[in-house]
């Protein structure tokens, strides 16, 4: 019976088990709107269809979405399975570095129309002729009556601050301006003289002295490295040298006296036509090379005077001591200036260098020379005025045979501003 039974579903087992491969297979679904889908198919109603994909998805699609179903794997799945997986590129941002603006330290020579001032500090030294020149002539006048002389040691100069200032206009190939200096130094004098016994004189005094200089320069040649001007200028020079308490020790035979706040001072005046080259070597865009050198030839005079109280050693009389003198002479000479210019922007600049001045003094005609104390003028016969324009006459003679000058120097630091100014 049971072997009968058996015999009876054999059938029916044939035909479910094709029908269960039907759904454990892998299908290919084609839908509507043009995606295919590779699953396998769970379940399905008259109306919709459950379906697990190959990812791992169960979707349930409704059979009005679905176009076909297929055992045949699609061409396009095919090759996209056999393709290697490929590393997802992410993009490398670029980075682009912002461009510097160009800084333009180019001059066109030839179409310039700015204003240049400068400043600078430094050191200063002033080595002027002061009482040197009297006291040589008074030596020379002496050895012809067998007067013996004094003598002057070399003086010490102990440079003090100095300062520099300008301006200067140019446009296209001409140039004007001012320029300006002062500087000074502590100087010491020291003196022997052996006329009558022995008079010592020593002092420690500043001396100073001030330049102011109006010049026109015109451009007669330029390339990209290379600036060539000729200047021509009126300069001016005012000195000093002054002390307030010259100590001046008198010594004779059998007495001793004393200079007691004694008063030195000199002051010169020279002014005068200048003229000279100035050049300019560029290396490359910022740095400068500036070099000046002018001929002077300059006129003036100096007046000087000594006032001491002399006291003697047994405080006595008090006798007083006067001397003057008003010296008229020319004056020829240089003044050379170089500086070192770095152009921080294109119209900030800084600079070093120096400045150095020299003069030859001539005495010319005009010279009066004088002596006094209490009593009167010494060494003067006021009835016997002929015999003072004597003297006065070989003094200057004298004079003139003598070589006499004056040095200052100046090291400087310093800054410059251009002022541009928009061609017209």
């Amino acid at each position: 019976m049971r072997l009968y039974r058996f015999r009876l579903l054999l059938p029916f087992v044939f035909f479910l088990i094709p029908a269960i491969s039907l759904y454990a297979e892998m299908k290919t679904i084609y839908l509507k709107n043009g995606q295919v889908i590779r699953a396998e198919i769970l379940q399905q109603t008259a109306t919709s269809m459950t379906i697990k994909t190959t990812e791992g998805k169960t979707i349930q699609l409704n059979k009005s979405e679905i176009n076909t179903v297929s055992f045949n794997e699609p061409a396009k799945v095919q090759q996209e399975e056999k393709k290697p997986a490929q590393a997802e590129q992410i993009p490398i941002p670029q980075i682009t570095e912002v461009p510097k603006p160009i800084v333009n330290f180019h001059i066109d020579q030839l179409k310039r129309n700015d204003l240049e001032i400068y400043f600078g500090l430094g050191a200063g030294r002033y080595s002027p002729e002061t009482q040197g020149l009297p006291v040589q002539i008074q030596n020379k006048v002496g050895l012809a009556s067998g007067t013996l002389p004094t003598v002057i040691d070399k003086p010490t100069h102990s440079p003090e601050l100095s300062q520099t200032y300008g301006a200067i206009y140019t446009w296209k190939r001409w140039s004007g301006g001012i320029a300006g200096s002062y500087l000074g130094n502590r100087s010491t004098y020291d003196s022997h003289s052996y006329a009558s016994g022995m008079i010592h004189s020593t002092g420690s005094f500043p001396e100073r002295q001030s330049s102011l200089k109006n010049e026109v320069s015109f451009l007669a040649f330029t390339n990209e490295r290379f600036d060539l001007r000729p200047t021509i200028g009126y300069q001016y020079f005012w000195g000093q040298s002054q002390d307030t308490n010259i100590s001046t020790s008198y010594y004779t035979g059998n007495s001793l006296y004393l200079y007691s706040q004694g008063v030195m001072k000199f002051n010169e005046t020279l002014k005068g036509y200048s003229i000279g080259l100035k050049a300019t070597i560029r290396m490359g865009e910022r740095w400068e090379n500036r070099l000046e050198y002018h001929n002077l030839t300059l006129s003036g005079n100096q007046d000087g005077s000594i006032v001491s109280a002399l006291v003697p050693a047994n405080l006595s009389q008090v006798a007083f001591y006067r001397q003057w003198q008003n010296i008229s002479w020319d004056a020829k000479g240089f003044h050379l200036l170089y500086r070192l210019v770095y152009r921080v922007t294109p119209t900030i600049s800084i600079y070093a260098g120096f400045q150095f001045y020299e003069w030859k003094y001539s005495l010319n005609s005009d010279q009066q020379y004088l002596y006094s104390s209490k009593d009167g003028l010494i060494g003067v016969d006021l009835s016997n005025p002929n015999a003072y324009l004597v003297q006065q006459k070989l003094m200057e003679a004298i004079g003139k045979t003598i070589n006499s000058e004056s040095r200052s120097a100046i090291l400087e630091l310093g800054v410059m501003k251009r002022f541009e100014f928009l061609h017209q």
